[in-house]
């Protein structure tokens, strides 16, 4: 590892499966847990929340952090009705965290 640029070391891991995903890119199946409107903790494949929509996936590194919480968010949700107008039928924010503190960081937004 000694004399080997950080770009380099990067690049050594980066798969296949974890390459940047662009815009009109079909993104990896996966499973993300959510609460339902019954407060309910459910399950829902990637593939099948997005099946025949287009959709806006942005993720942030972590719920609470301050630039998350007070430009990140509230840009998209200002922004929600030009994206839907645009054809836009969903807007998903992905974090690190579980959806228990998900949950929490949601219910201080209006």
């Amino acid at each position: 590892i000694q004399n080997t640029s950080p770009t380099r070391l990067f690049r050594q891991f980066l798969s296949p499966e974890m390459a940047p995903i662009g815009v009109g890119d079909t993104i990896p199946d996966g499973t993300l847990p959510y609460f339902d409107e019954n407060d309910q903790m459910q399950n829902v494949s990637i593939h099948s929340l997005a099946a025949g929509k287009k959709v806006v996936i942005f993720g942030v590194p972590g719920a609470f952090t301050p630039t998350c919480s007070l430009k990140h968010v509230p840009g998209f949700i200002e922004k929600a009705e030009e994206l839907k107008a645009k054809g836009v039928d969903e807007i998903l924010c992905i974090s690190v965290n579980d959806p228990f503190v998900m949950k929490a960081w949601a219910k201080t937004y209006p």
